[in-house]
C-alpha cells in the first residue's frame, strides 16, 4: 500500500478554498475530496507495516488545536511553476504533531523525507502555466484567508495512482487526546 499521514479538512473550509479558484490557464484544480494537509509521506508499505503504523499512531496523544489557511504560493520556478498551494498560518502545535508522527513512523523503520516540513494544501497542479498568469493569481489571492478550524484528529491515507491522478482513501482515523509532556 502507498501510504501517507494527513489531516482531513472540514467541508466548510474546503468550500472556502473552492472560492479561491481563479481563472488560471494550465491549472488542474484539486477536487474537494482530495484536499488534505500531509504530515508524512510513508511510501509503499506491506500489510504488516500498515498494522504496525496503525498501532503506533493510535498511541500518539495530542491536544486539539486551531488552524487556518492564508494566501497562496507555488512550488517550481518562475520558468516552470508546478503547484499552486494554500499556506497555513504559523502553528507550533501543527509542527509538533508532524514531528511526533514522523518519529513514530521512523521508529518502525520507515524513511521519512529529510527536507524541512512545509505545511500546505495543494490547490492546483500547473501545466505550462506562465509565470505572468500565476503572478496575477498570487496577487488576487494575497489576502485570502479561511475561517479557523479545529484539528482533533488525523488520518492514515492510502494513495492509488491512476492516469488521471491519484485517488486517496482514509484507511484509519486517529482522534487526538490530551497532550502528554
Amino acid at each position: 500500500m502507498r501510504l501517507f499521514v494527513a489531516i482531513n479538512i472540514p467541508e466548510s473550509v474546503k468550500d472556502q478554498l473552492l472560492g479561491w479558484r481563479v481563472a488560471l490557464r494550465g491549472a488542474r484544480w484539486v477536487e474537494p475530496d482530495q484536499m488534505h494537509l500531509t504530515l508524512a509521506f510513508l511510501g509503499e508499505q506491506s500489510n504488516n507495516v500498515y498494522h504496525e503504523i496503525c498501532d503506533s499512531l493510535e498511541g500518539l496523544e495530542f491536544a486539539p488545536f486551531e488552524l487556518r489557511f492564508q494566501s497562496v504560493n507555488y512550488f517550481g520556478s518562475k520558468k516552470a511553476p508546478r503547484t499552486l498551494w494554500a499556506d497555513v498560518c504559523s502553528s507550533s502545535e501543527l509542527m509538533t504533531l508532524q514531528k511526533k508522527v514522523s518519529k513514530h513512523c521512523q521508529v518502525l523503520g520507515i524513511k521519512i523525507e529529510s527536507r524541512r516540513f512545509r505545511p500546505h494544501l495543494t490547490l492546483a497542479r500547473l501545466n505550462r502555466t506562465s509565470f505572468a498568469d500565476l503572478a496575477r493569481s498570487l496577487e488576487a489571492l494575497s489576502l485570502a484567508r479561511t475561517d479557523p478550524f479545529w484539528i482533533d484528529s488525523f488520518e492514515l491515507f492510502s494513495s492509488k495512482l491512476h492516469p488521471e491522478g491519484a485517488v486517496y482513501r482514509v484507511e484509519h482515523n486517529f482522534s487526538l487526546g490530551e497532550l502528554i509532556q
